[in-house]
């Protein structure tokens, strides 16, 4: 009776309500909880209610679960929301940090299918011009300072020469030389001007105390684990293991990408999203249909993770959550590489890739000034090169013919001795490319460029109001929950705002 006297029938979450069934998240959860009626003990919360819980949160970017808790408790239109009676108990925010991790990612992914599916029955997407990209997504962290990293990272080579040893294959010798060069590797490699001034004796007696210090931990350090599968991964890969100061510097600059990098999230990394951004955590990437801004697939990564790697996941799953075969597809400059062609001429899909800049030599013409015609590769003077070494990952390296009386020469060559320019490339991939960088000129492909910019307001919009660019979670497992739950809530927005069902406000049974 309360809830009928003062709920609005047009709030937000009484129109969500009648717009969404969500009895599919009890079926989709039922194998995960082993108790049964008749059983001892307390039964579980119903799956159902508590995803609701956890939308909330990303509905109204709650910042914290614990947050999440306070308010539910004195919010009416919340406990009708979830299905809580207005006397009853309310769920701690350790029930909901387990809810999370007996669903996993996988499950949740599930139930973002089941949305999407539901949102296509209703006329809301398209599945004709599709758009995809990143967004950076900031961890709850505080990354390790120059000195922490330099104390981990020789911690790490430690750890490795012990591998190296228990293997008993390694000089033992060379072996004890090593370990003296450790401490000096590890403020080399990490490369900061703060650790100028850093003796080696002061970063090794730190070391020593953090190893005793962990020694003294029954469990020991949350960092141990990571450290320890970090090293062991790279002593598995690694062919020849480092014989002196130059192969231990080596290793040493490969081991930061993978050991932990913050306090707080041992799973968030530093990577570069722009041109002139840097983020510290993960990226958060979508597949957008252009007919009402559907989030139709999501990928998660980590923030130092190439781009472009993603692309074909990301296509693969909005083509498993939505049946038949898009138009087009347009994406930006960090997708221009040959694996994102062949991509999406598998699929047979148009695509609108914006064109990157290849990196050229200082003060001389680039890869862009050298043509193709008639499968011939030409100067920036045209005048055709000639192939003078093929490669073994298919390269080709081409050489100028008359570079000695160009007019040009000073641009091309600049003030080297050689008497000729040369420059190595993959003949299919550069082709590729140049064709691209033509077609960015034409009208069709400004369009759809000013069309994925335009649908960048979903980014912004989830962003600001939906956790889009904040990890509420400590681990990439959970974060990557999270990312998933930010497109839920954003479709179902959206769903909400498109689609009017009226329908009388009816008191549910509470739970």
């Amino acid at each position: 009776m309360l809830y009928l006297l003062l709920i609005p029938t047009d709030h937000f979450l009484v129109r969500l309500d009648r717009a969404l069934d969500l009895s599919s998240v009890d079926e989709e959860c039922a194998d995960c909880y082993k108790w049964k009626p008749g059983k001892p003990g307390r039964p579980p919360w119903p799956a159902q209610l508590m995803f609701r819980l956890i939308l909330l949160m990303f509905l109204f970017a709650v910042p914290y679960e614990t947050q999440l808790v306070m308010e539910l408790q004195a919010n009416l239109l919340w406990r009708w929301f979830i299905g809580l009676g207005v006397l009853e108990k309310v769920p701690d925010h350790s029930t909901l940090y387990t809810f999370r991790k007996r669903l996993g990612p996988e499950r949740f992914v599930r139930i973002l299918t089941r949305i999407i599916s539901l949102c296509q029955e209703r006329g809301l997407i398209g599945n004709e011009d599709l758009y995809f990209d990143f967004t950076a997504v900031h961890a709850s962290a505080v990354a390790f300072t120059p000195y922490q990293r330099a104390l981990l990272l020789a911690l790490a080579l430690n750890r490795y020469l012990d591998l190296l040893e228990a293997g008993q294959a390694f000089d033992q010798p060379l072996l004890e030389t090593l370990r003296g060069l450790v401490i000096e590797v590890a403020l080399e490699a990490v490369d900061s001007k703060s650790l100028e001034k850093v003796s080696p004796e002061r970063l090794e007696k730190s070391l020593a105390r953090l190893e005793e210090k962990a020694a003294g931990m029954p469990q020991g350090p949350r960092w141990q684990e990571p450290v320890e599968k970090a090293v062991e991964e790279e002593a598995a890969t690694t062919e020849a293991p480092p014989t002196d100061q130059k192969g231990l510097l080596k290793l040493a600059r490969r081991l930061p990408a993978v050991l932990p990098q913050a306090r707080g999230d041992l799973d968030a990394r530093l990577g570069k999203v722009s041109n002139w951004e840097f983020c510290f955590g993960y990226l958060a990437g979508y597949v957008i249909d252009g007919l009402f801004g559907i989030i139709t697939a999501v990928v998660p990564a980590t923030a130092n993770a190439w781009q472009a790697a993603f692309f074909a996941p990301a296509l693969h799953q909005h083509q498993a959550h939505v049946p038949g075969k898009a138009k087009s597809l347009t994406i930006d400059s960090a997708f221009d590489f040959p694996e994102v062609y062949r991509v999406l001429d598998e699929a047979g899909i148009k695509g609108y890739v914006a064109s990157r800049d290849h990196r050229s030599p200082k003060g001389r013409f680039g890869p862009e000034c050298f043509t193709w015609k008639e499968g011939h590769l030409f100067c920036p003077n045209e005048q055709p090169m000639m192939a003078v070494q093929t490669h073994n990952d298919d390269k080709v390296t081409y050489q100028g013919q008359e570079c000695a009386t160009c007019g040009l020469r000073e641009q091309c060559v600049g003030q080297e001795a050689q008497k000729s320019r040369t420059i190595t490339l993959h003949p299919v991939h550069h082709h590729r490319w140049q064709e691209n960088r033509v077609a960015n000129r034409s009208e069709e492909h400004k369009q759809a460029q000013k069309r994925r910019l335009a649908w960048e307001n979903v980014f912004g919009h989830g962003n600001t109001y939906h956790h889009g660019d904040k990890a509420p979670y400590r681990s990439q497992s959970m974060n990557d929950i999270a990312q998933v739950m930010t497109a839920i809530a954003l479709n179902l927005e959206k769903m909400v705002r498109y689609v009017h069902r009226r329908q009388p406000l009816q008191a549910r049974t509470s739970t």
